[in-house]
């Protein structure tokens, strides 16, 4: 029976429903209670050139600008908004108030705060500017009272650290001009009083010279003193030198950067690990770490190998259509060609391609694949997302999907051989009914099969391996050529790994026994520094323990016997925020520098190149250890891992020297004694026998 009830009872309870998301959010994320908590202010932004600020805005804005700190709104045109956007960088503790301080007036003009919490974007209107003097605009923090949310999740809560998104000022309808000077935005915030400091690290470039960056900030009224400590490490663990220095941290979260040497690295090494630890009375800061790497010998060749396992997520499709967007793109296929890699999911835009029915521009995306090509990296393509002009989530819309797809066939041919049917239909990605997909996927293979018979489906594209989502698929019988997974997880247990990929295998088979193959569509691990106070989806690894992953993730996909292809995700980071997990799940970082990651996937696509033949190797113990050839020419590589514990083996061997080359890459040869050599497997870590 349905029950009604007035507008004031049903105001009293969505407000106390938000204050109980808050709370559970903020209790699933670890926030401390209220009286263990300390509070303090600092300032988050001050509208500087160094923190790029950008003009946006919706229809016709005029003469609207913006020149450092000075806001030239244009309403004359009937501009429906201008906003102010800025690269994500999370905000450090939790957020309990913010303050956006400007000069002059925009009366009439609603100012809108945009926050975003991984996908999730919070909204909210906090006022106007309709005064003459210095005015603060002050709002709680989400969630709570006037806040919306959409995106993602989509359930109001928390879901890691809060980035600034936007300063929007809505036209209101006022045909006007308005100037505003913006002078900042500071942060009300809480954190645990033993978490106040937030340890990061990187290599940078001082007058030609490499060196490891320490940088520290706190969120106090008062410096904290104490000294920064540092170990400098080979791959193999031996420590190459120590050091240590005092040092004031400033208050309210005023950068302190303590620069150190790159030593000199011995003749062969490629790698020098630093990792700096705060030592600061009552302080707990996680260890950061920064790698330095000798310069990348490419390997790569432009030849297409459309049997190698070796993907990765290129996602040239992010970068610009312009000349420098078009230069980057280039520029990030060429990397990608010298370490090896042969494939690249790419998504091919609906509404970017169609912007009107009927009516397509094919030019961006012709450009993506002819870079691709010409860079030895077949392209496999993604539609997952509706077209502005149609009905998502309906008849029509699939309808119009499926056209759309006989359109992508016929164009491109024999370019892109696999067409993937949306990204992670099983959670938030799919909006609409979950049994939805399932037509969606059915229409969408009869298209393309209309088109092209041969031209392959992927299909269900799970996050994770949902056997019960897949299960669902396979019950309404839904066409696929390819099952597409995303096996993330937080810990990497090769064997159960392994043991997963051959029962999600062995589950969509076909009835009569024959196998269709899975591809791991994205997967990987990040390397960003913890949040002081909030938790984010990905347990962040260190750079080290980023490349060991890797490699043991593609030895572990292609011994499965899945047939599979592997993207990583992705090649390089969408960002610079080195605490945001999103900004650091790349194998290079934002302006092209490797991280050992790149050179843990380069070495194992080199080792194994033009070896499509693996068998195991018995070893009688928990060290993996698989045989790689080809059946043409002469050469084998022994590949040997130990995910759980640190190894020493006697291996034998039938010839008189082996080069051994490690995860990195770093070789050195061996010399037999008495048939044998000797090894040390680190934790993790995989070591390559090249055999003549």
């Amino acid at each position: 029976m349905a029950m009604r009830m007035d507008r004031k009872t049903f105001d009293m309870l969505l407000w106390i429903g938000l204050i109980c998301w808050g709370f559970c959010g903020q209790k699933a994320l670890g926030v401390e209670s209220e009286k263990s908590l300390i509070h303090t202010s600092y300032p988050a932004y001050r509208f500087e050139a160094a923190e790029q600020w950008g003009l946006a805005g919706s229809g016709n804005i005029g003469n609207a600008k913006w020149d450092q700190k000075k806001w030239h709104l244009d309403f004359s045109e009937n501009a429906a908004w201008l906003a102010l956007r800025i690269p994500d960088f999370v905000l450090l503790g939790q957020v309990e108030k913010i303050h956006v301080r400007a000069r002059g007036s925009a009366k009439g003009h609603p100012v809108h705060l945009f926050l975003r919490t991984h996908f999730m974007t919070f909204h909210k209107v906090i006022g106007e500017f309709a005064g003459t003097g210095e005015q603060d605009l002050v709002t709680d923090g989400p969630p709570g009272s006037g806040w919306q949310w959409f995106g993602g999740e989509n359930d109001g809560k928390i879901h890691g650290p809060l980035r600034l998104a936007e300063i929007r000022v809505e036209g209101n309808g006022i045909q006007d001009h308005c100037d505003l000077e913006m002078i900042g935005i500071s942060v009300d915030t809480a954190c645990p009083p033993q978490k106040r400091c937030v340890l990061t690290a990187s290599v940078k470039s001082v007058a030609e010279k490499p060196c490891f960056s320490a940088q520290i900030r706190a969120l106090d009224d008062s410096p904290l003193s104490g000294k920064l400590v540092w170990t400098f490490r080979m791959w193999d663990g031996n420590v190459l030198d120590r050091g240590e220095k005092k040092i004031t941290v400033p208050p309210k979260a005023k950068l302190l950067e303590v620069l150190t040497p790159v030593p000199q690295a011995p003749a062969g090494m490629k790698f020098i690990e630093s990792e700096f630890a705060l030592d600061i009375p009552e302080q707990e800061a996680p260890p950061a770490l920064a790698c330095w790497l000798a310069p990348h010998e490419p390997h790569g060749d432009a030849r297409l190998e459309p049997d190698s396992p070796f993907g990765m997520g290129l996602y040239l499709c992010r970068y610009g259509g312009d000349a420098a967007g078009l230069a980057e793109m280039e520029k990030a296929a060429q990397l990608a060609r010298d370490a090896g890699v042969k494939w690249s999911r790419e998504d091919f835009s609906w509404s970017r391609i169609e912007p009107q029915k009927g009516k397509f521009n094919w030019t961006y995306h012709d450009n993506l694949v002819a870079c691709a090509k010409r860079n030895g990296i077949t392209v496999y393509g993604i539609v997952g997302s509706w077209a502005s002009w149609t009905k998502p989530y309906s008849p029509e819309g699939i309808e119009e999907y499926a056209a759309f797809l006989k359109e992508l066939v016929r164009h491109y041919g024999d370019d892109v051989r696999q067409w993937e049917i949306w990204n992670e239909p099983n959670i938030f990605f799919w909006q609409g009914p979950k049994e939805m997909y399932a037509d969606l996927l059915i229409q969408s293979y009869a298209a393309i099969k209309e088109v092209d018979p041969d031209t392959e489906v992927l299909g269900l594209s799970t996050a994770g391996i949902d056997y019960k989502y897949i299960r669902q698929m396979l019950e309404k019988e839904t066409p696929f050529d390819i099952l597409t997974i995303h096996p993330y997880r937080k810990v990497l247990k090769d064997r159960e790994f392994i043991e997963d990929l051959k029962k999600v295998s062995d589950l969509v088979k076909y009835s009569d026994e024959e196998r269709r193959p899975v591809w791991l569509t994205e997967m990987g691990w990040s390397t960003n520094s913890p949040h002081n106070v909030l938790s984010q989806d990905f347990t962040p690894v260190t750079l080290r323990t980023q490349a060991e992953l890797i490699a043991r993730t593609y030895l572990c996909s292609i011994v499965s016997g899945v047939e599979p292809r592997t993207f990583w995700y992705d090649f390089r980071d969408d960002g610079y925020d080195p605490i945001y997990f999103e900004h650091c799940i790349g194998i290079m970082t934002r302006d092209f520098r490797p991280k050992p990651a790149y050179y843990a996937y380069s070495t194992l696509a080199k080792v194994l190149k033009g070896k499509p033949v693996w068998y195991p190797i018995e070893t009688k113990s928990d060290t993996f250890a698989y045989g790689f050839k080809s059946e043409e020419s002469g050469g084998e590589v022994i590949a040997l891992w130990n995910s759980d514990r640190e190894v020493k083996l006697s291996w034998p061997i039938s010839v008189e020297r082996v080069t051994c080359v490690n995860t990195v890459g770093e070789s050195k040869v061996l010399i037999a004694q008495k048939g044998k050599i000797e090894l040390e497997l680190k934790k993790g870590a995989p070591l390559y026998l090249l055999l003549p």
